[in-house]
């Protein structure tokens, strides 16, 4: 998941190389090493985070064992490892003389990118055209870098508020609403708004709910792809309402900046917090984990009117090495992950919403999946979806822009200051 991977610059990247595997796990069925399975077939490794839950392991290994059964020649090594060491060990993998033949990473030009700007990356133009992989044509711009296609998307995924419905009656419309929802909650003694920020990234996914809303879908694209600027009075209110004026009424749990992304999921879980803004990665871990009360869900309400519009993206992506072993293999994986077999399983058991169309009838999933299915693919490119700023920005933007949010949220910087900040740092990224 990209929400615990910290984006690396070339430069960085290339200065990581000596660091160590230690810690990664080799999961599902074994190899003898080399490109020769155990029963004289073909291997492929994949490289990908590990599952939050026991259940959601078992997922992954029923997923790869369907995998094996389709193409009995190949064994699949999955090699998993926590989420927020990913990016060092694939940094490390890449580079050695035995890196994975395909792996699961973040698809924006801070994350991917980084490692196509490397050369570390097969290029899948062909790959698309031979298979005729019918992924979205703008999640399919999120894995393409200098003009060239380097990965497929896994998934498609949405920033928005899931609520306890035995403690949050209605839904929304507006913040002057949400507000009142808040107190009221406060004066029960339940938590607001089930946020931390010890990692940084959580504070990015709420900056994106709030610009996404003030600015609107075209306002945030003249920013991203146009000459727009970070510095205006619509981005330093986003920053003032979710980084101080919701810390100073004690919205969020106390000391915040300390609070990890986990930490603060489980008051949530636990009926301690009444809301609980995050992205639809959460749904499988809510099903699995939520049993006293039922889970609704709403996009961010209106901002001083402004329109409402939740940010929408791609979420992890699949990646071939470029000096894979088995890289006919590891594309006879990602082509086998396009089925409507496997998007099938994907959706029932992950509560995943593919990056490309799925015949969705006669689906047997949880009331709170069918709902986020249908809001995200009824319409994957609809205008109303905002951005997921992290993933379209470079590495450095992504450094100011997390550090500098912990800063608004201790009071050691102003919203403007941080605003200014980040059109110093888009401005710096574009010169680059």
């Amino acid at each position: 998941m990209r929400r615990v991977i910290r984006p690396v610059s070339r430069k960085e990247f290339l200065r990581l190389g000596g660091a160590g595997l230690a810690g990664a796990a080799l999961l599902g069925v074994a190899g003898c090493g080399g490109n020769e399975g155990a029963q004289g077939g073909e291997v492929v490794r994949f490289f990908t985070a590990a599952q939050e839950t026991a259940a959601q392991e078992r997922v992954m290994q029923d997923l790869v064992a369907r995998f094996e059964e389709k193409n009995p020649n190949i064994t699949l090594e999955r090699e998993a490892v926590p989420t927020e060491d990913q990016r060092t060990v694939i940094q490390t993998r890449l580079q050695s003389g035995n890196p994975p033949d395909v792996f699961s990473y973040d698809t924006g030009p801070g994350f991917g990118g980084v490692l196509a700007d490397a050369g570390l990356l097969r290029p899948l133009e062909d790959a698309y055209k031979q298979n005729d992989w019918g992924i979205y044509d703008w999640a399919k711009q999120r894995a393409t870098y200098g003009g060239k296609v380097y990965g497929v998307p896994e998934n498609v995924e949405e920033v928005i508020v899931f609520y306890n419905k035995d403690l949050v009656p209605e839904v929304p419309q507006t913040v002057d609403e949400l507000r009142q929802i808040a107190d009221e909650l406060k004066g029960q003694g339940i938590t607001p708004f089930a946020f931390g920020d010890q990692e940084q990234w959580p504070a990015g996914h709420l900056f994106s709910i709030g610009v996404s809303n003030m600015l609107g879908r075209e306002g945030l694209e003249n920013i991203l792809f146009g000459e727009g600027r970070w510095d205006t009075p619509e981005v330093v209110r986003a920053i003032e309402l979710f980084f101080r004026d919701f810390v100073e009424s004690e919205y969020y749990p106390e000391g915040v900046n300390a609070i990890t992304y986990d930490d603060a999921n489980a008051l949530f879980y636990s009926g301690r917090a009444g809301m609980l803004p995050t992205g639809t990665w959460v749904v499988p871990t809510i099903v699995e984990t939520v049993q006293d009360f039922e889970v609704g869900f709403f996009p961010f309400p209106s901002i001083d009117g402004s329109s409402i519009s939740p940010p929408a993206g791609v979420g992890s992506g699949l990646f071939v090495a470029k000096n894979a072993q088995n890289s006919e293999g590891a594309l006879k994986f990602i082509d086998y992950l396009q089925s409507e077999d496997a998007a099938r399983f994907l959706i029932e058991k992950f509560s995943v919403i593919p990056a490309h169309p799925v015949n969705t009838e006669g689906l047997d999933v949880p009331e709170l999946s069918k709902q986020v299915l249908d809001d995200l693919s009824r319409s994957p490119q609809a205008e109303t979806f905002g951005y997921n700023v992290d993933v379209l920005t470079s590495e450095n933007f992504n450094e100011v822009m997390n550090s500098g949010f912990q800063e608004v949220i201790g009071g050691s910087r102003s919203p403007e200051e941080q605003a200014a900040a980040l059109q110093d740092a888009w401005a710096s990224s574009r010169e680059g």
